[in-house]
């Protein structure tokens, strides 16, 4: 028989280098005995109560469905997972295979008789291993309330841990550090100063460029000002998830470390960025167009020219002020326009040496949101019915929670919280500690936070009163669907999940999609081969530059036809303003274009070259 091993080293054998090293050598040696043909080994080097992240697991959990082998051998059942669910759907895919599964320490093969031995055995594996998430992570909370040494990676770029549990600085990432803060101070971003660092030569440890993100991780930290917050993150057991702990639960140490940077720096270089931040601010939110949550969009628009993927991001429109929503070319974001011709031929005050840009449109979200709708009409079959059906249903259950009151308690912690900081910067002032200037800064951005919170709790308050009913809101929101016009955006929503990309082209975008996925049919066949492409021709819609070329060209065209003709008809005929019409006229003039014969409002137009 074709058999296979299958080896992980239990949660508390991770520290016993050679456990992991018997346990293959037990294993082989058990296929041997058994007389087994070894035609695969499945080793994993680390732990976990779930099959996340565990590589080797993962591809022997994949190969049962495929012909590769006749039993697993591995020592005990936990060996596998110590997680219910994943034992049944391991169980359940080895026995519809037809393989066998051999325990060389009972000596004995897994049989459906043992289902309920087995099923009661993975759920005490999970209980045992929900039990010492608590004791590790209560020991953690306890040394880290006790002020016990500072953890940090071993690539903690600046640091360095002895063999005594001290921290020292690494004197040259040092000053690499140092002149960010300073760099920030003076008033460049993130971004500005990843190039200036990138056009110096300075890279990270691993060899690579330091990114904005790099940059500004870095000027947040309060350890490179010598503060260790601990407690900041914690591992829920249930969710399988890291979560961030409250504020009031973290332990704050000043200097615990060896400073970086002075404490003034620090505070007037994280002043400069919260003065962006506050620019950015949009009714208390700041939306910054890196993806804050999931969009339908993300990570399916592909740029066609660099094949960079395209970001959501935000701009404030030149007219009233309000934002604008649009999708771009994460090339054009880091690097700007690559051809000199183009408007914004760079983002930031220093562009990054070497580096082009990239000359792709932006795609205005609500334009491409009108064309997705049209092309779901046309290409996609949708029943609207049922597309509002699930709406009213998933609405019914939402408003059945009423949250605004869980909204208003967490502004009243932010609120609390900001209060207890405002103290603590007055004990600091009181105590030397801080200068009245430094105060003052400080001061001024807590009591704008504050005035924040305080709009917040007005807004929903209101929203409260406004919504009172909730069957006055479902009918209100099913008159909206039953307009027709957010049936369709739902109806794009859904047809987004089928999509596997869409590429974009200044004049054209391809949507590739798989056929036989939109109908339900999941398949091994090569997924290229069933692979379909809609092109959708969108001409100078998303090119402003080339929309405003082409009427200038269309009043040259009604000059041709009528050079008497009035900047009012023009108006009429192109549905702008006047002025919008008199300014394109002055800017055809300006270039030599056309050229106006008389005086008074009276006379004809001439055009110049044709």
């Amino acid at each position: 028989m074709r058999a296979v091993i299958y080896a992980r080293c239990s949660t508390e054998e991770e520290s016993q280098k050679d456990a992991l090293v018997n346990q293959v050598k037990e294993a082989k040696e058990c296929v041997e005995r058994m007389n087994w043909t070894l035609v695969d080994s499945y080793i994993e080097s680390r732990s976990g109560t779930t099959t996340k992240g565990r590589t080797e697991y993962n591809r022997l959990y994949e190969d049962l469905e495929n012909n590769l082998f006749d039993l697993i051998v591995i020592k005990s059942q936990d060996r596998l997972m110590r997680n219910t669910k994943d034992w049944y759907l391991f169980v359940d895919r080895l026995v519809s295979n037809g393989k066998k599964l051999f325990m060389y320490i009972e000596n004995k093969f897994y049989t459906t008789d043992d289902a309920l031995i087995t099923g009661i055995k993975a759920i005490l594996a999970e209980e045992y291993s929900r039990e010492l998430s608590k004791k590790i992570n209560n020991a953690h909370r306890n040394r880290q309330k006790n002020g016990g040494s500072v953890i940090l990676t071993s690539n903690a770029y600046g640091f360095k841990k002895l063999p005594d549990k001290s921290i020292v600085l690494i004197e040259e990432e040092a000053k690499v550090k140092q002149r960010m803060y300073q760099l920030c101070a003076d008033g460049y971003g993130s971004r500005t100063i990843a190039n200036i660092l990138s056009n110096e030569g300075i890279k990270k440890r691993s060899g690579k460029k330091f990114t904005e993100n790099d940059v500004l991780r870095i000027l947040r930290n309060p350890i490179n000002m010598g503060t260790v917050v601990m407690n900041r993150l914690h591992f829920d057991f249930e969710t399988k998830k890291v979560e961030n702990v409250p504020e009031k639960q973290q332990f704050r140490y000043e200097h615990k470390v060896p400073e970086t940077v002075s404490e003034e720096l620090w505070m007037e270089a994280n002043n400069e960025i919260d003065k962006r931040a506050v620019k950015a601010n949009q009714n208390g939110s700041f939306p910054k167009g890196s993806n804050p949550g999931k969009y339908n969009l993300s990570g399916k628009i592909i740029c066609g020219l660099c094949g960079n993927p395209y970001y959501r991001r935000f701009r404030k429109s030149n007219r009233d002020g309000s934002f604008i929503v649009e999708w771009k070319c994460r090339k054009y974001t880091l690097e700007g326009r690559n051809s000199k011709d183009k408007v914004r031929p760079a983002i930031s005050k220093i562009g990054m040496a070497g580096e082009k840009g990239c000359d792709n449109i932006h795609l205005d979200e609500e334009k491409f949101y009108g064309l997705l709708e049209q092309i779901c009409l046309e290409q996609f079959s949708i029943d609207k019915g049922q597309v509002i059906k699930e709406t009213i249903s998933l609405l019914r259950r939402v408003l059945d929670e009423d949250q605004s009151t869980e909204k208003i308690r967490v502004i009243i912690g932010e609120e609390n919280r900001i209060k207890e900081q405002q103290d603590i910067l007055l004990d600091k002032l009181l105590n030397g500690v801080l200068t009245d200037e430094m105060y003052k800064r400080k001061s001024k951005t807590l009591n704008h936070s504050l005035e924040i919170c305080r709009e917040k709790k007005k807004q929903i308050e209101k929203q409260r009163i406004k919504t009172s009913s909730k069957k006055q809101r479902l009918d209100e929101i099913e008159r909206e669907l039953q307009k027709g016009k957010n049936v369709e955006a739902a109806s794009v929503n859904e047809m987004l999940k089928e999509i596997k990309h869409i590429a974009v082209f200044p004049n054209y975008m391809e949507i590739v999609y798989n056929p036989a996925n939109i109908i339900g049919i999941h398949d091994d066949v090569s997924e290229k081969q069933l692979d379909q492409t809609i092109r959708i021709e969108y001409g100078s819609m998303f090119d402003q530059l080339k929309q405003k070329k082409e009427t200038r060209e269309e009043i040259i065209e009604m000059i041709r036809e009528k050079p008497t003709i009035t900047a009012k008809e023009i108006a009429s005929r192109l549905a702008c303003s006047l002025s919008g019409a008199q300014y394109k006229l002055r800017v055809l003039s300006k270039n030599g274009r056309i050229r106006f014969n008389g005086q008074g409002g009276k006379g004809c137009w001439e055009i110049l070259e044709e």
